[in-house]
């Protein structure tokens, strides 16, 4: 019984100070890329968060990515310079004018002498950069991984905890995030690199892509630290098809729900101007929202799959299975329409300078190989299909079911044991040791299940199965699971 008493004590406590949740909010990226990356057009996002509802449902971060320092210049003492066009006034009264309005302010770094934009990056200046993110009230830095010298693991991590003490030395409580694109990160993310979160795999910015992140992410549940620090699959994508990434409207809510399921930051990447009544529908759901905001903020895994073995794979902005999707199609092109030229010009010089024409022959030859290489790598969705489940505060779970088949519906069940499953996730849980020590036995007959969409609650005994019938290409249902127990329980 002290024992018992021991643990529920140092769970509050680790509760009570250890409760950042995972950060909501904004990122430009995916909606602006470096196109009218300016001061005017972030209140206006800003202002269009307010007016949609966001920043009353929790989404409280308005992230600027890359594009928003000055091309190939910087300070007398390597200080970032902002866009003098876009930011006329400056990055603190934009920074002002943001905490105002109640929002919180985020910026985007990059760990290698330049960002993934080829705007002036942070290596070396670590210390500078870190100051100004501070002297501008800066929330949030996201720090990304392109153009340095550091291409060990060893040396990525150094790169980031340079950054991370030097926030740290600044005194202002600014989150960390970690932008490295591969699964090795996560061991080292909440401790070593003091991160709010890391990314663990490519960009998000396919349905592909989102599949990797998600066979990735549910492998590194034990490296996600409640309260602290998490696992981090990018960006919500939404389903505007005039975005420069969407996804269909049954991906993206699909997507949102795994996100909540993951304990992971939710950060739209959407085109907040155009968005859909789905969409707003999808991302205002105040009962997905408080899954992932659940305050045991503990990462959810799979109780089922029929997926096969998965094995991340280390990830670089060049590599084709990283690559962002609209880079990759610039790629496609670009060396196709190269292989029709040099097979052109080798052609119409060949009876008169057969060396000359050999070698465009071969150009032409690489670059049509390298074209079919960059399609073979690019990432692939198994036809399979999961069920999910995190255990939340108040005796409750949370239950994903997902088909990830390109083309057959399915209708899926979790029959007794797999409802136990869901519950013995509090049991079996680091964060949670021995807290519900409960056995199958110790159910009661009543499993109150909620379909968080539809809106609709069915009770389940003990012995009953809960199925759903899913479309193919990513669609997804979601349900909380409210357990009664019998009194000899807790």
């Amino acid at each position: 019984k002290i024992k018992k008493i021991m643990i529920r004590l140092m769970l509050i406590a680790r509760l009570v100070f250890a409760s950042r949740p995972p950060a909501m909010g904004y990122n430009t990226w995916n909606d602006l890329r470096c196109t009218n990356v300016t001061a005017k057009k972030i209140e206006a996002l800003a202002d269009r968060l307010l007016e949609l509802g966001f920043v009353s449902a929790g989404y409280t971060y308005l992230n600027i990515d890359d594009c928003w320092s000055a091309v190939d210049t910087i300070g007398p003492n390597g200080e970032l310079i902002p866009d003098p066009q876009g930011f006329p006034d400056g990055i603190l009264a934009l920074s002002k004018k943001l905490h105002s309005k109640g929002l919180k302010f985020g910026l985007y770094a990059c760990r290698g002498y330049w960002t993934c934009a080829g705007r002036p990056g942070s290596r070396g200046r670590e210390v500078v950069h870190a100051k100004q993110m501070a002297q501008w009230e800066i929330d949030y830095l996201k720090y990304d991984s392109c153009f340095s010298p550091n291409f060990t693991r060893e040396g990525a991590l150094q790169d980031y905890e340079t950054m991370s003490k030097a926030l740290k030395n600044t005194g202002r409580d600014i989150l960390f995030a970690v932008c490295g694109w591969s699964a090795w990160y996560a061991p080292y993310g909440s401790e070593r690199l003091a991160a709010s979160s890391w990314r663990i795999s490519a960009d998000a910015d396919e349905w592909a892509n989102i599949y990797l992140a998600i066979r990735t992410n549910e492998q590194l549940t034990r490296y996600a630290k409640p309260g602290i620090g998490y696992n981090d699959p990018d960006m919500l994508l939404g389903s505007s098809p005039h975005a420069a990434v969407s996804l269909t409207p049954e991906q993206s809510r699909a997507q949102f729900a795994l996100w909540a399921m993951m304990t992971a930051p939710l950060l739209l990447g959407a085109s907040l101007q155009d968005l859909s009544t789905w969409d707003l529908e999808t991302y205002l759901n105040p009962n997905v929202i408080a899954i992932d905001q659940d305050p045991l903020f503990i990462q959810g895994e799979p109780i089922f799959s029929s997926c096969p073995k998965f094995i991340p794979r280390d990830n670089w902005w060049c590599s084709p299975w990283s690559m962002p999707a609209d880079i990759f199609e610039m790629w496609r092109n670009a060396l196709g329409q190269f292989a029709a030229l040099a097979l052109a010009i080798a052609f119409l010089i060949r009876k008169r300078t057969k060396p000359v024409a050999l070698i465009f022959l071969t150009l032409a030859t690489a670059a049509l190989l390298y074209s079919k290489m960059l399609v073979y790598y690019r990432p692939r969705i198994d036809s399979c299909t999961q069920i999910w489940a995190k255990p939340l505060s108040g005796r409750r779970a949370a239950l994903l079911f997902i088909n990830f088949s390109p083309e057959d519906d399915i209708t899926m069940h979790c029959d007794s044991h797999c409802l136990y499953s869901a519950l013995s996730l509090h049991r079996n849980s680091s964060t949670l040791p021995e807290l519900f020590p409960l056995t199958s036995a110790e159910l009661s007959a009543s499993i109150l299940a909620f379909n968080l969409y539809a809106g609709n609650t069915t009770t389940l005994s003990s012995t009953d199965s809960l199925s759903v019938h899913l479309n193919p290409n990513g669609e997804a249902t979601i349900f909380t699971l409210e357990f009664s127990y019998s009194s000899t329980s807790i």
